[in-house]
């Protein structure tokens, strides 16, 4: 370990651990300036969007809606810049803690041997919060659907719901005609990034648990030291991985199939 290391070491977890509220903090401010302060404000300005939208025309010709979908995909864009930075930093402090590991003596081996892997749950948590992020500003139209409250739904709101999966179902699987197509698109679009993301990332992960379980029996029974990081590696990153597959798998399946996803969320059956 060199002497700059020390310092690295306090850089990356000043980083990591400014970026990490920032990364919950910054984007609620930045749509507080909008004018959205809560959770319920955006839920009530879904519902009146959607209750004021022409649902025959394109969602840019309904002021309120198409200015709420804007705001919402910045509002991902801004969270997936901050969540990619703190998942920088945390690789960074994962390699650092992980070579103190190794540097260790076996008294202090067992204590540094915890932080790493709290450093790398840290780390899966602001991969998972990337991806989330990605797949939201990809998507962001399908995001927004997501505030209506469709099992609670009453009046108003539960007359455009039920236009909504009529013009669903009856254009399946190509929803013919304004907002029930952008709708349509945007909900299968948003299934397919986090598909196309949560494999990659599964495949990523397995391979890391993979090749330090393969160091580990490379070494065996050799006079050199296997990495003592390879358990928690081995553990943890080959069951987060598996979890993205899984996730993978299942975002694919409504990929392919999205129509009963889709009025499901509408409040369909």
């Amino acid at each position: 370990m060199n002497a700059r290391t020390p310092v690295r070491h306090h850089l990356v977890l000043w980083a990591a651990a400014l970026l990490t509220p920032a990364v919950f903090l910054v984007p609620v401010g930045f749509v507080a300036r909008r004018g959205y302060t809560g959770e319920s404000d955006l839920v009530v300005a879904s519902e009146s969007g959607f209750i004021r939208a022409d649902l025959s025309r394109p969602v840019t010709d309904s002021p309120s809606l198409a200015e709420l979908t804007a705001v919402w995909r910045e509002f991902h864009l801004v969270k997936a810049l901050i969540a990619g930075l703190l998942v920088l930093a945390l690789v960074g402090l994962a390699s650092t803690v992980r070579r103190r590991v190794e540097a260790a003596g076996r008294g202090r081996r067992r204590l540094l041997l915890v932080a790493y892997g709290a450093v790398v749950v840290w780390l899966l948590g602001a991969l998972t919060v990337l991806l989330a992020n990605v797949q939201g500003a990809a998507a962001p139209f399908a995001s927004v659907a997501s505030l209506l409250p469709p099992g609670h739904a009453s009046g108003e709101l539960s007359g455009v719901l039920g236009q909504l999966r009529r013009a669903v179902e009856a254009g399946a699987p190509s929803p013919a005609g304004g907002i029930a197509r952008e709708l349509h698109g945007d909900f299968t679009l948003y299934h397919a990034v986090f598909a196309v993301l949560a494999a990659v990332t599964g495949v990523a992960l397995v391979s890391l648990a993979l090749r330090a379980a393969r160091r580990r029996w490379r070494l065996r029974g050799s006079s050199r030291s296997a990495d003592p990081t390879w358990l928690v590696q081995t553990t943890l990153y080959g069951a987060a991985g598996g979890l993205f597959l899984v996730l993978s798998l299942a975002n694919a399946s409504t990929w392919m199939h999205p129509v009963p996803a889709l009025l499901a969320s509408l409040g369909g059956s």
